[in-house]
């Protein structure tokens, strides 16, 4: 504003009239001298990017569309309301959730109980928290008590996790799908089958010699690219309530698949996208160009599709799932520019040389698990340039 211009509050909205600078105010917020709601404290972070006002207006000047919108979503997180914008990782969940914006949606992640994310659709975390799994392995039970469930991925071999994935479904789990063969994600299959009654198949891609001793795998079945997994109303000739496509999807691992659940455009991704973190690609049964042609496949199939939400093995719902793939591909391109250019510095460097430089921002101590992706990343390197 132009100088000596006084603030008038109109003691509706505003109560207390001050000049202020936007990282200020936010950071009298945090220290709890300040009282700003959340609308405001979300286009304060935006605005605090900006030196000046002009800067700001300049901006605005050269978009036809505004700078930002946004929804925010709100739910439940230890026991307090928790809001989130579209790019914070909860977001997704809560809009899968609660379309219209109810605040009665628990974050809070937990292994002892289902949670419904949609009437056919329940998610059972496995209780794995680390590194490598974040909060654990999501197992997912698609259908209804009328229909029996698809169980995808039953996650370690883990008798309390398996005992309430069987009882989640009502003792009716009709398939179990395995995404890929790692031990966070394959080894309850067969337990969780001895549970059931009916043994139902356990369906996937088996485990290629190019995987570690603990990634053995070998289905009853094997799955192929397009395949259509059903579940009908009442017998195999009833209506057909829920149906998974399957798309093979090598990268993370040889033998990696995802999920299309084609009548609410949901994308079940295994390893292959997670939210809030980059899946780690392993050689020599991880593969750069694969993953990579992977990602390409499913930004297409999401699109065909209409597919709006991701379902990972790790981590909360993502929303804007093509957004999302798209995204992660560019990043990915990215580290591999940040590689090259580390290998072009220093053409006779180690391994240990190249993540220091490629990989600096992020955390050292990760840094043994970056190596391995970053090996991927090298072989990709050396696959295009070598004629």
């Amino acid at each position: 504003m132009p100088e000596g211009q006084t603030p008038v509050a109109d003691e509706t909205e505003q109560f207390e009239p001050i000049w202020v600078r936007p990282s200020e105010a936010l950071e009298r917020h945090a220290q709890g001298t300040f009282f700003i709601i959340f609308p405001t404290i979300r286009t304060l972070e935006r605005l605090k990017a900006f030196g000046s006002v002009q800067d700001l207006m300049q901006a605005c000047a050269v978009n036809e569309e505004p700078l930002w919108t946004s929804c925010p979503r709100a739910g439940w997180l230890a026991g307090n309301e928790a809001r989130y914008m579209e790019h914070e990782a909860p977001f997704g969940e809560l809009a899968l959730v609660n379309p219209d914006g109810q605040i009665h949606h628990h974050l809070d992640w937990q292994s002892e109980q289902a949670v419904a994310l949609l009437k056919n659709l329940q998610r059972l975390t496995a209780p794995n928290p680390g590194v490598m799994t974040g909060p654990g392995t999501n197992s997912y039970l698609v259908g209804d008590p009328v229909t029996g469930y698809i169980a995808i991925d039953p996650g370690p071999a883990d008798d309390d996790h398996l005992q309430r994935l069987w009882r989640a479904a009502g003792a009716q789990i009709k398939m179990i799908v395995c995404t890929h063969s790692h031990p966070d994600h394959s080894p309850g299959a067969r337990p969780l089958q001895a549970l059931c009654a009916n043994k139902p198949p356990i369906l996937g891609l088996a485990s290629l010699p190019t995987a570690r001793a603990n990634s053995q795998f070998s289905p009853d079945r094997e799955l192929a690219d397009g395949e259509k997994l059903v579940l009908h109303a009442s017998g195999p000739d009833g209506e057909i309530r829920h149906t998974l496509r399957v798309l093979h999807t090598p990268g993370h691992a040889a033998n990696h698949l995802c999920l299309v659940l084609e009548e609410d455009g949901l994308l079940f991704s295994g390893d292959h996208v997670l939210n809030g973190s980059t899946t780690v690609i392993d050689p020599p049964d991880g593969h750069m160009g694969q993953y990579l042609a992977s990602l390409d496949k499913l930004a297409a199939a999401c699109e065909a599709g209409a597919i709006e939400f991701i379902l990972p093995a790790h981590g909360h719902v993502l929303g804007f799932a093509h957004k999302a793939i798209t995204q992660l591909s560019a990043h990915r391109l990215r580290r591999e520019a940040k590689i090259a250019a580390a290998m072009q510095a220093m053409p006779q460097g180690s391994l240990q040389e190249w993540v220091e430089k490629a990989y600096d921002d992020v955390p050292p101590r990760l840094w043994p698990v970056a190596a391995r992706s970053l090996q991927a990343h090298v072989d990709h390197i050396r696959e295009q340039t070598l004629p």
